[in-house]
């Protein structure tokens, strides 16, 4: 049986976009089991990516721009806040 370590390291030398739609799986199982019990509006927008990133896979965003907007969503819902 392999190691946590060693499916990591399997996981990492996937293509970029293998590697997206394994961690949009992750988010969303991680979401479904409720495991963001009270999400901040960063694992909102992580969850909304896992989301749209699976139903279309064809878009491939780039982590760079993931981050980009992620935090640029972060940003605006900070600003709102009292």
């Amino acid at each position: 049986m392999a190691t946590r370590d060693d499916v990591l390291a399997q996981i990492r030398s996937l293509p970029l976009e293998d590697r997206e739609y394994i961690e949009a799986e992750l988010v969303r199982d991680a979401d479904g089991r409720g495991a963001y019990a009270d999400p901040s509006p960063l694992v909102e927008e992580m969850i909304r990516r896992a989301e749209h990133a699976l139903a279309h896979p064809e878009d491939g965003v780039s982590r760079a721009d993931a981050v980009a907007d992620a935090r640029a969503a972060v940003a605006a819902a900070r600003s709102r806040t009292p």
